[in-house]
């Protein structure tokens, strides 16, 4: 379709491609720490190594691709995106098929999937405010709840790894990718006049415009620093600590990962679609921000006491509710309040604090945990996560930001 697709159908196309897009993400999240962590048997170290091969490229690409973004069309980059993420996974298929799986392998794939999914988060997030009908908020809520629920739908396929191998999943997440292709096809282009204004600058001086942008925005700035925090120690944490104590405390594979997973991202959709339906009355949305990241700080400490199995399927699951919370208010703000041509790169800080922090917190948290263990890393997490949050509600305003929501969405 063109340009005058109806924006009410354009939203739906938008949705589903999404939906594709993390079907097979979710089944990318179960299967990538299953190869390190029981089929390779890595130590935690090297598997918090694997995963910042996956993760790493963010810190590299993501700032590159919202700069990238703002001065093109982000449905062209977006389908590109999507046909270049269906082959790491068809080759990892026929490797592993043929018996050759290897940690060179494995980081190989985790290099060229990073690198991909680096120039997917900016270009998804710029289409969202011009295929919106209605508020920005309630849209932003709506998104990232099908994405969650999405993501389980592929975490579940991942339940059968035992049973159905590695090969079988990677083809499934390939054509789930080429699926999402279809829909991006579909979506409305950019205006040219727009991607011509923003390509007056070259890329790198645009990066560093939208560093500068950021930095002095102080409405934003402080939501980076929280993205940044959780993907170090809740990233780093939900990536390998937990991966480990599922192999070595309750003695689990794919079925257990797949699990605690589950139990995490339904907790994530149930609050995300809660968000949507009472966007409008949240007038603080850096408060309610903060404070699921400092439930998810009791949360850590729990979990860091090893309960009994079913137990800690239930704290996964509150975990996951604060998570929503964070998800949904935290790309609100951003959305939001960033001006229309440095959406893009605004989008792109947004995902760096998460992406680019987990990388670094899969390495810092595989470090302690090989040295002092699950429980250790979990509660240093807990503790410097709670350092944090206490020094921004000193030193920011991020407790007292509020919203506009008759914003709605802008071209």
């Amino acid at each position: 379709m063109v340009a005058g697709v109806p924006t009410r159908t354009s939203f739906l196309i938008y949705l589903s491609g999404l939906a594709a897009w993390f079907v097979a993400l979710g089944i990318q999240t179960v299967l990538f720490p299953w190869l390190a962590a029981v089929v390779l048997a890595l130590p935690p170290a090297v598997v918090g190594v694997a995963q910042m091969a996956l993760t790493g490229p963010a810190i590299l690409f993501l700032l590159y691709a919202g700069a990238v973004v703002d001065r093109g069309d982000p449905r062209s980059i977006l389908l590109r995106v999507h046909l270049l993420a269906s082959l790491p996974p068809l080759v990892l298929a026929i490797v592993i098929y043929l018996g050759g799986l290897s940690v060179p392998l494995l980081l190989v794939y985790g290099v060229a999937m990073g690198t991909i999914q680096a120039f997917a988060v900016p270009a998804r997030d710029s289409i969202l405010p011009r295929v919106v009908r209605g508020t920005l908020p309630r849209a932003v809520a709506l998104a990232v709840s099908v994405q969650f629920a999405c993501q389980m739908v592929g975490i579940a396929a991942a339940f059968l790894a035992d049973r159905i191998g590695a090969p079988v999943l990677l083809v499934a997440q390939a054509c789930a990718v080429i699926a999402g292709a279809t829909a991006v096809l579909n979506l409305p282009p950019r205006d040219v006049s727009l991607a011509s204004n923003a390509a007056v600058s070259g890329r790198l001086a645009a990066m560093l415009e939208g560093l500068r942008a950021a930095r002095r925005d102080t409405r934003i700035w402080p939501v980076l620093v929280v993205m940044t925090a959780i993907g170090i120690f809740y990233g780093g944490t939900f990536v390998v600590t937990i991966p480990i104590a599922v192999r070595d405390a309750y003695g689990r594979t794919a079925d257990g990962i797949a699990m605690t997973n589950f139990a995490f991202w339904a907790g994530t959709i149930l609050t995300s679609f809660l968000m949507a339906g009472i966007a409008a009355r949240i007038h603080r949305p850096g408060a309610a921000m903060v404070g699921a990241c400092l439930y998810g700080v009791v949360v850590l400490v729990l979990i860091g006491t090893l309960p009994a199995w079913p137990l800690l399927m239930l704290i996964c699951f509150l975990w996951g509710l604060g998570a929503g919370i964070t998800m949904t208010q935290g790309r609100t703000i951003v959305q939001s309040l960033a001006a229309t041509e440095m959406r893009g790169r605004m989008l792109a800080l947004f995902q760096f604090g998460f992406l680019g922090g987990t990388p670094i917190g899969a390495l810092i948290m595989g470090g302690i945990t090989q040295v002092a263990g699950v429980s250790v890393a979990m509660w240093v997490a807990a503790a410097a996560m709670a350092v944090i949050l206490s020094l921004l509600m000193l030193r920011s305003s991020i407790l007292t930001l509020r919203l506009d929501h008759a914003h709605r969405a802008g071209a």
